[in-house]
């Protein structure tokens, strides 16, 4: 394989990987953080997820420290696995964010 050959796959692999992020922090960070801010101040709607009992004892600011600690965590696991198997972190970030999410909105506007 030539260089320019690998470099050209290195650009396309860092352009996958900044939307992968992108995807993950707009979804599973932010979307995942305001859907459920939003319905806990809705009659009717509860967190019924994993977090459920610290959101209920401290509220969903608490949900915003776990998920920087995630985030965190997450990108030290990114750095250390060799690509192009490190495209896998932000990967599951983003494919575990976009269901959160659109159920999340789904529940807000059944709620309204």
């Amino acid at each position: 394989m030539d260089k320019s050959a690998s470099w050209h796959q290195s650009d396309e692999l860092d352009t996958v990987e900044s939307r992968l992020w992108l995807a993950a922090v707009l979804f599973f960070g932010v979307g995942d953080v305001v859907t459920t801010g939003i319905g806990l101040d809705l009659t009717g709607v509860s967190e019924i997820g994993p977090l459920r009992s610290v959101v209920l004892r401290h509220g969903v600011f608490a949900v915003v420290g776990l998920k920087l600690v995630t985030f965190a965590a997450c990108y030290v696991l990114w750095r250390a696995v060799p690509r192009p198997h490190a495209v896998g972190v932000p990967l599951g970030l983003a494919l575990l964010g976009v269901p959160v999410t659109g159920w999340n909105v789904a529940v807000l506007v059944l709620a309204t």
